[in-house]
């Protein structure tokens, strides 16, 4: 199992977002086969571009260079949103699962705009 470094796991948004990975996860399995190779792989693609621009927002020292990268994550947020709200509307997902899983999306959201803030007060 991944054990995540001291930087990492202090980091919220980090956190956050791997509870929201996982709870996708399962989420996912249930789609409908025909789904599996459209709507869930650029779900998971992403997943996984939005937590590796955490992590390399994180890495990155110079201010300028971080708020490119974290305005790429509000859109790969922004772009869940709407994956949430297509798979809603398609029945793929429950009331209950929707407004959970926005919920997850829509704090991480708030997080994200507090560090893109502080950035730019820096």
């Amino acid at each position: 199992m991944y054990k995540p470094r001291k930087t990492e796991s202090k980091l919220m948004i980090y956190q956050k977002y791997v509870d929201l990975i996982e709870y996708s996860y399962n989420l996912l399995v249930k789609y409908p086969k025909y789904e599996k190779y459209a709507l869930v792989s650029e779900i998971r693609r992403t997943m996984y571009n939005s937590l590796r621009y955490i992590l390399y927002a994180n890495k990155i020292s110079n201010k300028y260079n971080r708020i490119v990268i974290l305005g790429k994550l509000d859109a790969e947020i922004a772009m869940m949103g709407f994956f949430v709200r297509f798979s809603y509307k398609n029945k793929y997902i429950n009331t209950n699962n929707y407004y959970t899983w926005s919920k997850k999306i829509e704090e991480i959201g708030r997080i994200l705009g507090g560090w893109i803030k502080s950035c730019l007060k820096e």
